[in-house]
């Protein structure tokens, strides 16, 4: 019993010592970063929440574990509670936004004049404030072990990402696939830094396309990106691109961030649509996170998965990082293998 005791002690100790780290380091990671303006103070916060579990919530965990063992009062049943409470916390911020799923998905019935296509979809790489590097470079090397025609990025690129976006992005010059993208709302002020330039300048100088308003010829397709809903003309673009009366000369792939944007697409504008923005909700609890999505996120219930859409088929991916809080519960990061087949 003496030993508990001793451990109980340390544990509580390293917990205080912990949570102070955590300041400390949060202090440090803070600078030198592009910052929402007036949300500093958020962000400083965002990042403590993002370094406690890492600093302390194994100590707490232990704590919580060795009262248990040596509290014998009536009230010695909330102590698993807490502890089964602190597992689930440590599991969705250490364990569950590193694991990253490749999940697959085959359509069938493409245009003669096409080709099969085998695409890796990502989305809402959020690279910054809980995207760390290392992540960066675990993705890619995921990307690149992967047998597929192409990358399509469905924006999000960015979270509060460090100064030098060249430098903290040129992992990406390392994917040996082609890779076309979107900018997504925290990409272009909406909300987020005003970083749009610089981000683009340094995602074409890492070998990404960026195809917004534009219409590219490939292997029998027609790849077509669109502005994100908040911070962009989407509307003016799909006008412009899909004319009145006028019938697109191959079938087309559209990316998009928000899968709301599809909603504004004519009838059968496009073989598929591919979109992000929603997380998948992230932190998955039933009843709560579909109304939570359907009154801050998104107007239409599409947000994750394959749907079937007046504009044609779309797929909503997850994505592979995480904002708001450094967590993600029940909604694995995700790279969407897809399969377009006759």
């Amino acid at each position: 019993m003496n030993r508990l005791h001793r451990l109980d002690r340390w544990a509580w100790l390293l917990f205080v010592l912990g949570l102070v780290a955590a300041l400390v380091i949060t202090a440090w990671d803070h600078g030198g970063r592009w910052h929402t303006p007036r949300l500093e103070l958020r962000n400083f916060i965002m990042l403590w929440l993002y370094w406690a579990p890492r600093l302390a919530g194994v100590p707490l965990l232990v704590g919580l574990l060795t009262q248990f063992a040596l509290d014998t009062r009536w009230r010695r049943w909330r102590l698993p509670v807490y502890a089964a409470l602190v597992l689930v916390g440590l599991w969705s911020s250490l364990v569950e936004p590193q694991w990253i799923q490749v999940r697959h998905t085959t359509i069938s019935g493409i245009p003669p004049a096409a080709q099969p296509l085998r695409l890796a979809v990502v989305a809402d790489i959020h690279w910054g404030l809980f995207f760390r590097d290392h992540q960066l470079d675990a993705l890619v090397n995921q990307l690149n072990g992967m047998d597929v025609d192409a990358v399509l990025v469905a924006g999000d690129w960015t979270h509060e990402p460090s100064l030098n976006l060249r430098e903290g992005l040129a992992p990406l010059s390392r994917i040996r696939h082609p890779v076309w993208g979107v900018l997504g709302n925290h990409d272009v002020q909406a909300p987020g830094p005003d970083l749009t330039l610089p981000l683009r300048e340094a995602l074409q100088a890492h070998g990404v396309r960026l195809i917004e308003g534009q219409v590219v010829p490939w292997k029998g397709w027609e790849l077509v990106g669109l502005d994100d809903q908040w911070g962009g003309r989407p509307q003016e673009q799909i006008r412009s691109l899909w004319p009145a009366g006028v019938s697109a000369a191959s079938p087309r792939l559209v990316v998009v961030h928000q899968p709301d944007t599809v909603a504004l697409l004519p009838v059968g504008a496009a073989f598929l649509s591919v979109a992000g923005h929603t997380h998948g909700g992230q932190i998955w609890i039933p009843g709560l996170t579909p109304w939570y999505l359907r009154h801050t996120n998104s107007q239409q219930s599409w947000w994750n998965g394959l749907y079937d859409t007046p504009a044609g088929r779309l797929l909503v991916t997850p994505g592979v990082g995480t904002i708001g809080l450094p967590a993600r519960l029940a909604v694995r990061p995700t790279i969407d293998r897809v399969d377009l087949v006759r």
